[in-house]
């Protein structure tokens, strides 16, 4: 039995005014919709407060006029942490993150796209910093408004150093130069997967109280396929170096962090140093648990 199906005139008119054309949805309208994504970020307390304002949502048409017409389309989060756009109707893929002092790399697809600290001559030249990314689908529908939530989380592993220095007698040391090598120089936005690229860390160490420095980094990881040496120029009244292998301590380093102990050993009849370490890992855990294993010693 045939079904007769009566659309109404008010109810026809209704339908015409959801399109941004004058007449029936034909193939050369444009139809356009409206976004509202909002990040909700997976940070530990004891870290402080992100940045809103910082995060950026790249846009990644899938299907659509958008794929035509929006290249390296981004469209920044508020202080609230709100992002609104009006896009053509289609379905994306939308990516939060925040740069910090990175580079973005490979920003056409975003399978590709991904952050890289800045490096010059195997070493890295700038200070990293927090970085949050996340990924997520949707579909934008004629005059109607696509909410997404972006779960931005972590695309760094923060190192505790803790170094006691032993045996000094009356020596004086007033401050430390480390070179960590095998860093991890890149993420990918979308997975959060580590690139293959890796440089040595520079970075100085100041006491916090007699003998006893520490100092913390944040790095997209740790390449333990190449040698994890870390190099350590202590200054003060006898300027001593002291260098340690830390492969195996970072082996299967996946955790949000690490706290690495290190104690070294002045020599000064000899004008040397030797140092030995110990190692606390968290995994991903509470955010309590994470501050409590990175406390000061």
């Amino acid at each position: 039995m045939n079904k007769i199906v009566r659309i109404l005139p008010g109810i026809f008119l209704s339908l015409l005014s959801l399109s941004s054309c004058d007449g029936p949805f034909t193939e050369d309208c444009i139809y356009k919709g409206y976004l509202h994504a909002r990040n909700g970020f997976h940070h530990p307390s004891d870290m402080g407060t992100p940045e809103q304002a910082e995060m950026n949502l790249m846009v990644f048409p899938l299907t659509g006029n958008g794929v035509a017409e929006y290249d390296n389309l981004s469209i920044p989060f508020n202080g609230s942490g709100d992002a609104h756009g009006t896009l053509h109707i289609g379905n994306y893929e939308f990516l939060a993150c925040n740069k910090d002092v990175n580079i973005l790399e490979d920003a056409g697809s975003a399978a590709t796209v991904r952050l890289r600290v800045p490096t010059e001559q195997g070493k890295i030249t700038a200070e990293q910093g927090y970085a949050y990314s996340s990924s997520v689908t949707g579909t934008v529908m004629t005059d109607d408004t696509l909410h997404v939530i972006c779960e931005s989380k972590l695309m760094v592993q923060r190192i505790v150093f803790n170094i006691t220095v032993t045996n000094t007698g009356i020596l004086e040391y007033t401050g430390i130069t480390a070179e960590l090598d095998g860093v991890t120089t890149s993420r990918y936005v979308r997975t959060r997967e580590k690139g293959s690229g890796f440089a040595t860390l520079p970075f100085t160490v100041s006491p916090e109280k007699e003998n006893f420095f520490r100092k913390e980094v944040l790095v997209f990881g740790i390449n333990t396929g190449v040698s994890n040496v870390i190099r350590l120029h202590l200054d003060g009244d006898m300027p001593v170096d002291a260098d340690l292998d830390l492969s195996d301590v970072f082996k299967d380093f996946t955790a949000d962090g690490i706290s690495v102990d290190i104690t070294v050993r002045v020599s000064p009849s000899l004008h040397t140093a030797s140092a030995s370490i110990s190692a606390r890992r968290m995994r991903k855990s509470s955010s309590d648990a994470l501050a409590a294993a990175f406390s000061p010693a």
